[in-house]
């Protein structure tokens, strides 16, 4: 047998493989930036005026419902000449330009353009006006883009440092799929309750998971869903002193929802809570679906504890949480 020709040939069809692979998929570094920043590539003149208010009333309006305020997104403005390389790579990126060429102004989403996991967005128009106006009518797309791209990359994240022996007892005992990250501990099960916490010295965040059954269309209204979660609440997660519980601020304006995702319906709320008897507070977001062959609701809920401290990010990780729950069929 002649080992060097079969070295040889194994050795070439490597690089041929790898070859076209690279073809295919270039490699690409990483992104840069830190979560929840997005730079916007505008030229001086047409960032003061109204494109700068559109920017700023929308990406970087306050975040909804968190104790304090705190942009939706950290937005850095740079001219054209300075899109350079070290811009190129950043996570999030809108690019506004005009072209006299263009017939009439038009948005384009691309990804992995300079880097991965990366989102551009560019927006393109034959004058001022028009693109200003045309990027009016865009920026809750423009919003949408930006928070999902965030939210997949935390669970891209959690993926890659799973936690898995917590996974495997909720798909055991609950017939739940959810992915949990490094760091998080099971410190609650029950039959229909359960507790995932992460803490630290500054700050705490939470996942909830309870389920009971279905009783009426009525279930899925905002005034059930919070009653049904204070009463559990009441029940389940105590306060640091006798007779404190986590309730929901019912003072706050909270936020209630519904979609439809990967078929399955959802109601969505957001909030405030606070520990009844105690000074404790902060927000909260929730999930709430029907498993129709067991004939339960379930809710799963992400909440952040993080006194002194920004809560946005926080708070997005732990809904990151809540996105990869799925149930067993």
């Amino acid at each position: 047998m002649n080992f060097k020709l079969i070295i040889s040939v194994s050795t070439s069809l490597v690089l041929f493989l790898s070859s076209c692979n690279s073809e295919r998929e270039p490699l690409l570094p990483n992104i840069t930036g830190k979560a929840g920043e997005v730079v916007v590539v505008v030229n001086g003149t047409l960032w003061e005026g109204e494109t700068n208010r559109i920017f700023k009333e929308t990406l970087a309006d306050d975040t909804e419902v968190l104790p304090q305020a705190e942009p939706m997104f950290n937005l850095v403005q740079i001219a054209w000449p300075s899109f350079t390389n070290i811009f190129k790579t950043h996570r999030n990126l809108v690019l506004v330009s005009l072209n006299t060429s263009e017939p009439k102004a038009k948005m384009v989403v691309r990804r992995n353009v300079w880097a991965k996991p990366q989102i551009v967005i560019e927006l393109i128009g034959p004058n001022e006006a028009e693109l200003v106006t045309f990027a009016a009518t865009q920026m809750e797309r423009i919003t949408n883009h930006f928070l999902v791209a965030e939210r997949n990359r935390i669970i891209d994240n959690y993926r890659r440092y799973e936690k898995q022996e917590i996974g495997e007892r909720l798909w055991k005992n609950h017939d739940l799929s959810v992915v949990v990250p490094a760091g998080f501990t099971l410190d609650v099960e029950t039959d229909n309750f359960i507790w995932i916490a992460n803490e630290t010295p500054n700050t705490s965040q939470g996942v909830l998971i309870y389920y009971y059954d279905y009783q009426s269309k009525e279930t899925f209204t905002k005034d059930y869903l919070l009653n049904k979660r204070n009463e559990v609440l009441r029940r389940n997660v105590p306060g640091s002193v006798p007779g404190s519980y986590m309730t929901t601020d019912m003072l706050a304006p909270g936020l209630f929802n519904e979609f439809m995702r990967n078929g399955r319906y959802f109601a969505e709320m957001r909030g405030l809570w606070r520990v009844e008897n105690d000074f404790m507070g902060g927000p909260f977001v929730s999930l709430t679906t029907l498993d129709e062959k067991k004939n339960r609701v379930i809710t799963m809920e992400g909440f952040v504890y993080a006194p002194n401290t920004e809560k946005r990010n926080l708070l997005r990780q732990v809904e990151a949480i809540l996105y990869t729950m799925e149930i067993r069929e």
